[in-house]
């Protein structure tokens, strides 16, 4: 557990306390006591919606607009479970194209086209060639002959590229 969790939680059990010695002393009707305790209860329920996307769960935001590939999971839909795929992402964001501090998790629908990009990366990561992604712009043109590949008309959500190797400075 990390300090901002453990701050937070010590900040809700001080926040419960109070709560419960205002309820249990105050001079307040009981529908302003239990309005007080719904209203307690939706803010644990917000908060836990907020630590999960600081425990690391894989975000549903958009990606950066230039980042460092490290690694994927790719989970295939499934019709018989009745499950949309998924693709799962780790990745460090490139601001001004210096790396961020750490590494996030995304998540992204399911695309065949996607798929077969992100496994490609992986394959080349994994031989030892660092990958710079980038989110493409989506097209769809059936008339084009040059653009249909094996995976359908649709490009991949992601384009990746390998990271170019350091320039050395003059002797």
């Amino acid at each position: 557990m990390n300090e901002e969790l453990l701050v937070l939680t010590l900040a809700y059990v001080f926040l419960t306390a109070l709560l419960l010695l205002a309820v249990i002393s105050g001079r307040l009707k009981w529908p302003v006591k239990a309005g007080l305790v719904v209203i307690a209860l939706f803010f644990y329920g917000c908060s836990y919606v907020g630590w999960k996307q600081s425990q690391g769960w894989p975000s549903p935001t958009a990606l950066p607009d230039k980042f460092l590939f490290h690694y994927a999971v790719i989970e295939e839909p499934d019709k018989q479970a009745n499950r949309d795929g998924d693709i799962y992402i780790w990745l460090t964001d490139l601001k001004n194209d210096e790396l961020d501090e750490k590494p996030r998790a995304f998540r992204i629908d399911y695309d065949q086209a996607t798929h077969g990009a992100v496994e490609e990366a992986l394959k080349k990561t994994k031989s030892g060639q660092p990958q710079l992604g980038q989110p493409s712009k989506r097209f769809t043109k059936p008339s084009d002959a040059k653009r249909k590949d094996a995976l359908g008309q649709k490009s991949p959500l992601l384009n990746f590229t390998q990271v170019p190797d350091p320039a050395l400075p003059e002797k």
